[in-house]
This record gives C-alpha cells, structure tokens and sequence, in this order.
C-alpha cells in the first residue's frame, strides 16, 4: 500500500485513539527564537490535525499539508473552529505552497514516510530566510510497567510490518541529512496519558500495520488487546506513557 493512502480507513480511529502533543513545545520554540508572533507554520503531514493544534491555540497561523484526503478532511473538520488553519493537498516533497511563505516547518511523527533529502529542500524553498523546522515524535515507552511491555508484544505479535516501520527514516542519520549541515537541538517532554478501552481500542486501530475489520487476523489481535487491558486496567483506565521529542535547527 503507498504510504499516502495507508491511513484512509484510519481517520476516525487515529482522531480519538493517538496522543495530542503537549503545548509546551511551543513555548520552547519561541524561547529558542524559533517563533515570534504573526509567523506562519507548515506542517507536513498534518494528518487529521493533532500537531497543528499547540500553535494554533498559541494563535499562530497554520497550513496544514496533507496528501491523504480521508485524513485531510478530519483535519479540516477537528481544527474548522480556528481561523489561523487551512489546509492543502500536498506531501513533504512537493508542498504546493509559495516559495519564502512560511517561518517553520514542523513535520510530527510524519517524518519516517518522507523522502529525506526532496523533503528538505522543499522546507528550505518553502522557509523565509532564518526560517526554522522542528521534527517532533510522541515515543511510546515499551517499559516502565507491565501494561507497557505487554502492548509492545502485543504490536511485535499481530502487527505485520511492525519491526520494520518504527525504524524507517527515524535513525539519527536521517535526521541529520535533514538539518544539515546545521546541527539540530533536542527537546524531551513527558506525555502520559490515561487510556479507556475505547481509547486503547482506537489507538490500535490507528495503527496501519496491524489488521483491520474483516482481516481473518483481526480477531485474535482485539482479544489479546482486551485481555491485555482487563489484566491491567485501573479505574478503568491504563496509563500510556510518551515521552515527546523535538530535533529542531534554523535551516534557511
């Protein structure tokens, strides 16, 4: 499956199940120079809007650039109460925005599906001059508690690529060839969050490597997924834990 349509029948599911990103990466991008007010962001593979809406509460303007219509439009309709965002149809390579029109590119956990060095240059074009880019990942923690541990088995188990999607493009080497030849900083935030079944339920269907409806192998994923939360669940909730991450550099 092209990696632009991976997630068409995922969009409900990747709204409710994934992590939002925790708004203090905002304020460390303006701290770090990154952002000043009236700047205007693009965010590559903007999927249905979850990192898009730290800098949109901040009331920076955001263009959200995102080639899968499905998810391009629950974007629209999560994010429509914002006056700052609009969205385009368009990929990391090929943005279809302006030359100089934008002060920072974010790309949030969209970067391993990106053609590295096209990408980059698209930034670069896109950047007015001192423009800035920010890659941002929400890491699930696979220890720390027993929960965690059984939900990574659980993705190594039923999920079919699994293995070889969570190391595509996420290696400190591409992340260099994207900055360079400037060199990128490093934040960490902690992201916990608390999970229902529902929650737990959506966040595995978000994940396009594991089998949807009507997949003969959906069946024994879900109840190994539900058996991993009643075993254990705590008012009825699980606790998730991310750690967000941010490599970021003034690039232009």
């Amino acid at each position: 499956m092209k990696a632009t349509e991976r997630f068409s029948d995922r969009a409900d599911a990747y709204m409710r199940g994934r992590p939002s990103y925790p708004h203090a990466i905002v304020g460390h991008l303006e701290q770090a120079g990154a952002l000043a007010t009236g700047h205007a962001i693009a965010d590559i593979g903007v999927g249905t809007g979850l990192s898009a809406e730290p800098f949109l509460r901040r009331g920076y303007t955001v263009i959200g650039v995102e080639p899968n219509s499905k998810m391009r439009a629950a974007g629209d309709q999560q994010l429509g109460q914002h006056a700052g965002y609009r969205s385009v149809a368009g990929g990391a390579e090929a943005t279809t925005l302006p030359d100089d029109s934008v002060d920072l590119v974010i790309a949030g956990q969209a970067f391993h599906w990106f053609d590295v060095l096209q990408a980059a240059d698209e930034a670069r074009r896109i950047l007015r001059p001192s423009g800035w880019a920010a890659l941002i990942w929400n890491d699930r923690q696979s220890i720390g508690s027993a929960f965690l541990a059984g939900y990574e088995a659980l993705l190594r188990t039923h999920g079919a690529d699994y293995a070889k999607l969570i190391h595509r493009h996420v290696d400190e080497k591409s992340i260099a060839q994207f900055f360079a030849p400037a060199h990128a900083a490093v934040a960490t935030f902690d992201n916990p969050r608390l999970l229902s079944r529902h929650d737990l339920l959506a966040l595995a269907a978000s994940a396009s490597y594991l089998p949807a409806p009507g997949d003969p192998r959906h069946a024994p994923m879900l109840l190994a997924l539900n058996t991993l939360f009643d075993a254990h669940a705590q008012n009825d909730s699980v606790q998730m834990m991310y750690r967000t991450r941010m490599h970021y550099a003034r690039i232009n």
